[in-house]
């Protein structure tokens, strides 16, 4: 289908410029020509490029051209990049027909990488114009998890608006929000609902006349009591407190301030039970008096600072006091505020600025319904210290200084004690042999957390999502109140995917941006801090520790599937060598025979006749795996026509994706070409790899034979027994050497 249009395309920038002047110089019909020749070019996710794309075919009328349907078929090759799937499925969703269109969208988010969260709403469109609403509404909410971008928000908002005249949106509880404001609120509005909805609340809002604040509280007529609101949001900033930037008399300015406040939150706690959320007064980034505004206590600087406090001691229970001066300066104080659109529309603070501080009021809505988030579900490995337990040992892993990496995970658990110390419960979700998770927190000495910090600790081979039901159901908790933090990608990924209603925050790669990460969900926001609060984490503990339910995992088909796994084999050689010897020595737990070797000894392997050494790297899309595997077979000296597996290792990092039947059916394929028709494998127990005592019975090895020592022996007739074949992972196959 490619032609050669742009012939050497390849060796040139392939940028957006040059994409869209060389779309611009072409003629009608070599458009989509160019189009194919970028996708095969450059097949990564660039959404400049593809929009550049996609506006060539729109804007010359190709769209639903005849000539584009080969390139939008399901065996085209543009499916099988992601640049030329978004392609495929944005032309789809514009020329139909929907089926096609949701069916594309589906094929690019479990292909992953890019912007899924766009093409989650992308799917959400197409939902909704398939009439099948429930499913809608559940893509809108993947798509704006964890998004911050004001401009995708305002979309995905109007989206919910239109959605919602069609079917009433899933919620765990409803809610009806009034907003009073001296400023325009109708970016407000449409935002608050989106946060709502993204937090399981159905919110009705109402909002108050501009610049009424005063009369729709202290008028028993308004508007607002007429509501009959759950929370009032009085969104207030420091222009309303009406302070000169100079005071000769700052206590009765102070007074003033607090004391309309005050009668704000009285009159309306009189009229009306419901619970308020009260904006203070952030410092303004510019002040003509300097650093004095804030140094002398009639600068306006320090009489806000001094209003804030006083708010703080006063507000009664049903008031909260949403710190709008932290939000301000976190998002930073330059930015927050537009003063041409403040001038020309009274809107305060930037648009942009508007999605931190209405994450912050939903959560205090959520915290007011109760829907705060409850465990804090951890894993350990590259978590809560740097390093694989199992493999790196005690001394081995990264904790504390003078490790910058240890330094972070050591912050991190910190800050997860400090949660359990207001009444978070901590809870250990990890993939582990159990007695190697269980050593740092028994012998580390940079260790902040220890085992009775932990409610239930969970460290086995089951996957994650699974452990978790068992945790939530020994707990009796819901699994919407779990948070889990976990550095693999793929792991959050199958989180999200098997449960959904755990919050699963996208924390990165650098263990530095861990405790921003947890912070920026707000999920452990609460209105009041009690006794049973701090002692909530002993509670639990004692309960967890009578009694322990067995969950049954559900099926990973589907998710193995999605992670589009691509594996390289190659025979072991000096490029690898020196990784080979380090995962050899360091590989404990996936190693069916812990033999260590030195550099040398394997380079005399592989130098030997009859001897057969492969190397296994796999790569998903969400990045390189690096070389994760190890296989070295030998010919038994008395059987030429038999092998030995020598060694059998796989890091810890891969397993549960069928890698180990990737390396066993190339070792089967490698032997029979060579004449081989018997393998027998040889399991030596050791203190750390009882994960793979039942490995050869599993993959159909029959036992031939057991050493005192409990090293098992294991034998498979190639010429008639059929193993487990992967299923997966597809292999590289220019790179197989065997």
């Amino acid at each position: 289908m490619r032609t050669t249009v742009c012939l050497n395309i390849e060796r040139l920038p392939i940028t957006e410029a040059f994409v869209t002047a060389m779309l611009a110089q072409v003629a009608d019909e070599d458009v989509l020509d160019l189009v194919d020749n970028v996708v095969g070019a450059a097949p990564d996710y660039d959404e400049a490029l593809i929009e550049a794309c996609l506006a060539a075919i729109e804007s010359r009328g190709l769209a639903d051209s005849a000539s584009l349907a080969p390139y939008l078929d399901a065996e085209s090759p543009w499916w099988e990049s992601a640049r030329g799937s978004w392609i495929a499925a944005r032309l789809l969703e514009i020329v139909g027909p929907d089926d096609a269109a949701l069916a594309a969208w589906g094929r690019v988010i479990d292909r992953g990488g890019g912007a899924l969260h766009k093409a989650y709403l992308a799917r959400t469109r197409v939902y909704r114009r398939l009439g099948r609403i429930d499913e809608a509404f559940a893509d809108l909410r993947r798509a704006i998890v964890g998004q911050e971008e004001y401009g995708f928000l305002t979309v995905a908002a109007r989206l919910l608006d239109r959605l919602s005249r069609q079917g009433v949106p899933p919620a765990q509880r409803k809610a009806r929000i009034a907003i009073l404001s001296s400023t325009t609120s109708d970016l407000m509005v449409s935002l608050l609902r989106l946060a709502c909805f993204r937090d399981g609340i159905d919110a009705s809002l109402y909002v108050g006349p501009y610049g009424n604040i005063q009369q729709e509280i202290l008028s028993p007529a308004s508007g607002l009591y007429a509501f009959a609101p759950d929370f009032v949001l009085i969104a207030t900033h420091w222009h309303d407190a009406n302070l000169p930037p100079f005071s000769a008399r700052p206590d009765d300015e102070v007074q003033r301030v607090v004391g309309e406040v005050r009668q704000l939150w009285e009159s309306l706690l009189q009229r009306h039970a419901c619970r308020i959320i009260q904006h203070n007064f952030e410092l303004p980034p510019i002040d003509a008096y300097g650093h004095l505004g804030l140094s002398l206590p009639g600068g306006r600087g320090h009489m806000l600072r001094e209003i804030n406090r006083r708010l703080l001691e006063i507000a009664p229970g049903a008031v909260a006091v949403l710190d709008l001066d932290h939000v301000a300066a976190s998002y930073g104080k330059r930015r927050w505020s537009d003063m041409a659109y403040w001038y020309t529309a009274k809107q305060y603070p930037a648009a942009d600025a508007l999605v931190p501080l209405i994450d912050r009021q939903a959560a205090l809505v959520r915290a007011g319904l109760g829907l705060a988030k409850k465990v804090l579900a951890l894993d350990l490995d590259n978590t809560l210290w740097g390093g694989v337990i199992g493999e790196d040992g005690l001394e081995g892993i990264r904790l504390g200084p003078p490790s910058a990496v240890g330094e972070a995970h050591q912050a991190l658990q910190r800050y997860a004690a400090e949660l359990k110390e207001r009444g978070v419960l901590l809870v250990v979700c990890s993939k582990n042999n159990d007695e190697d998770a269980r050593l740092p927190f028994l012998h580390h000495d940079a260790m902040v957390l220890r085992l009775d910090d932990i409610v239930l600790f969970r460290a086995n081979w089951r996957d994650k999502p699974a452990n978790l039901r068992e945790i939530a159901s020994q707990l009796n908790l819901g699994v919407d109140s779990f948070v889990f933090l976990d550095d693999n990608p793929a792991e959050r990924d199958l989180m999200r995917r098997e449960l959904p209603e755990v919050a699963t925050p996208e924390c990165g790669a650098d263990p530095a941006g861990y405790i921003a990460a947890l912070d920026r969900g707000l999920y452990f926001e609460s209105w009041a801090l009690s006794q049973e609060d701090r002692e909530r984490h002993l509670s639990y503990r004692s309960n967890a520790l009578r009694a322990e339910l067995q969950a049954v995992a559900p099926s990973l088909e589907d998710f193995l599937r999605s992670l589009d796994m691509v594996a390289e084999i190659g025979v072991v050689g000096e490029p690898v060598l020196a990784r080979v010897a380090q995962l050899i020595g360091k590989t404990n737990q996936f190693n069916l025979t812990s033999r260590r070797r030195s550099e040398a000894e394997i380079r005399q392997l592989i130098g030997q006749d009859g001897s057969w050494t492969q190397y296994f790297k796999l790569n998903d899309r969400f990045g390189d795996n690096g070389l994760v595997g190890v296989m070295i077979a030998r010919r038994v000296p008395a059987d030429i026509s038999t092998w030995e597996i020598d060694t059998w290792l796989m890091s810890c990092r891969v397993i549960g994706r069928q890698m180990e039947q990737l390396m066993l059916q190339t070792l089967i394929e490698a032997a029979y070409a060579r004449g081989v028709r018997a393998l027998r494998g040889v399991y030596t127990p050791t203190a750390k790899n009882a994960m793979v005592a039942q490995l050869y019975p599993r993959l159909g090895f029959a036992l031939a034979g057991e050493q005192p020592d409990g090293t098992m022996y294991y034998g498979l007739d190639l010429t008639s027994q059929a193993t487990t074949r992967c299923e997966f992972i597809r292999v590289r196959s220019e790179v197989v050497s065997r």
